[in-house]
């Protein structure tokens, strides 16, 4: 059982596909396949990871008509890329989890859902933690009057022509879609609690030379996906030495003041903070917009929703027509799906982190047999393609020990999940995350850094690759006849 279909789901499947296993189904809520990437269609939406290392390596694609690929132009890779292993056959659209449940005497997944029961020996949990929209409970805001969305559900036919329009937020979203909706509003009025350092963006449009090239020319995929990869490396380890990622400020400052002239304004959009403390952004025109005569740049936070207008941080008043949310998702620490996950004590995955979450090797989870969590606690890295092929790597192995050693389950020792956490904790101790002078999703409730993978993606590779089966508590069965299996569906 695979829950979810966006990258992460749509690459299960095809692991098990290449495994020589069809006996699976992708439960999706939505009504087609593309996670976050689906949900994502506001206005200049795209990658800031280079399109070659932003995909699978098993399915290049020659095709890419941009260093970094636009939304729609990623949402057909999925698709097509799904469609040529055969994955959609096995999806389930439309389909809701309400509760996963370990059942020991079984030994498999009891999974409800708003379709129906399945049952599982298996249960990968590919529902990434950014999908769910974070709104903040603002006083008075069911009293506006005008329209009111969050950036990822974006109106399909909104038009920001005339309008006097609040964004509320300054993260990746707001980056992207702010220089957009610029461009024709009457007025934008961007609220920001904390700046984001934004790099600027080597971004061209590709030629037909270029992809005619891709296409022909015997392993130059493979050399530009090294040629993007090698430096995302390199930039990687500068996370864990503060004075490196300093280095950085030089070319962001450069970013800021060769669009930016007005002292004022440049002095709200510098962090005070090192690079790298909280999500880097990639730009050239985000700058250019904040300086337009039709922005304007409050820094601080909004403290009140009234029927036509927005109250800042500030005590002022600022008159709108609609107000955009750029506030993010819910992440890790409160995972969407956690409080509807129990493992085989019957604790629910929410209650077993309680706001610190933790796992072995970012994928698995100590008291959650045959349980694998993809963007689990500490896999987080620069590519989500690449992180999320690392660990089909070792999930494909841990399957496949089961199955040749006719076991039942297996569980991860709770002293081997400490300590791979304790090694975590010991290198990122001193990071730019910690020791950045800035607060940020990649930390949990009690401080410690619980989305990052502290080492290169090359290491997160090597690391995965081979699966070991000495740290799990495994139990035994003579009854396994399939390496995976999923049986019947109850109404």
């Amino acid at each position: 059982m695979i829950l979810g279909g966006g990258v992460c789901g749509v690459g299960a499947g095809i692991t098990l596909l290449r495994e020589g296993n069809d006996d699976f189904v992708i439960l999706e809520r939505a009504a087609a396949l593309g996670g976050t990437w689906l949900h994502n269609s506001y206005p200049g939406c795209g990658v800031d990871i280079p399109s070659h290392l932003y995909s699978f390596s098993f399915a290049p694609n020659p095709e890419w008509r941009h260093t970094f690929a636009k939304r729609d132009e990623l949402m057909g890779y999925v698709a097509d890329t799904a469609e040529q292993f055969g994955v959609p056959a096995h999806v389930h659209f439309g389909t809701e989890i309400l509760d996963a449940a370990w059942d020991g005497e079984s030994q498999r997944w009891q999974i409800d859902t708003n379709r129906g029961r399945y049952s599982s020996r298996f249960f990968i949990v590919a529902a990434g933690p950014l999908h769910e929209p974070e709104i903040p409970s603002l006083p008075g805001r069911e009293s506006f009057q005008g329209e009111m969305f969050h950036s990822s559900q974006w109106p399909a036919d909104f038009d920001a022509s005339g309008r006097n329009i609040a964004v509320i937020g300054a993260g990746a979203s707001a980056i992207q879609f702010v220089p957009e909706i610029q461009r024709s509003a009457a007025a934008v009025t961007l609220f920001q609690r904390t700046p984001s350092w934004v790099m600027p963006k080597v971004d061209w449009h590709t030629s037909r030379f270029e992809r005619f090239a891709m296409r022909h020319v015997p392993g130059l995929m493979r050399i530009a996906r090294w040629v993007e990869w090698a430096p995302l490396d390199l930039l990687v380890k500068t996370i864990l030495h503060p004075r490196l990622a300093r280095m950085a400020h030089v070319i962001a400052r450069w970013n800021i003041n060769r669009a930016i002239k007005d002292p004022d304004l440049r002095r709200k959009v510098t962090p005070d903070y090192v690079m790298g403390c909280k999500r880097t952004a990639i730009s050239n025109n985000f700058y250019p917009a904040l300086a337009a005569p039709n922005v304007d740049v409050i820094h601080g936070a909004v403290t009140e929703i009234r029927e036509h207008s927005v109250i800042g941080s500030d005590g002022n008043e600022y008159p709108v027509d609609t107000v955009v949310w750029g506030t993010g998702f819910k992440v890790l620490t409160d995972h969407p799906v956690a409080e509807r996950i129990r493992g085989s004590e019957g604790i629910t995955l929410a209650d077993t982190w309680q706001g610190s979450p933790k796992a072995y090797n970012g994928t698995v989870i100590s008291g959650f047999p045959n349980m694998f969590m993809m963007f689990g606690p500490n896999i987080g890295t620069v590519s989500g393609f690449v992180m999320a092929e690392a660990q089909l790597d070792y999930i494909a192995g841990a399957m496949r020990a089961v199955h040749h050693g006719r076991l039942s389950s297996i569980d991860v020792r709770p002293e081997a999940q400490a300590a791979f956490c304790a090694e975590i904790d010991r290198v990122l101790e001193g990071s730019v995350f910690t020791a950045g002078g800035c607060t940020s999703y990649y930390l949990d409730k009690t401080g410690r850094v619980a989305l990052a993978w502290p080492w290169t993606m090359a290491k997160m590779r090597r690391h995965l690759r081979s699966f070991d089966l000495a740290p799990y508590a495994v139990v035994n069965s003579r009854r396994i006849t399939l390496p995976v299996g999923v049986r019947g569906i109850s109404s």
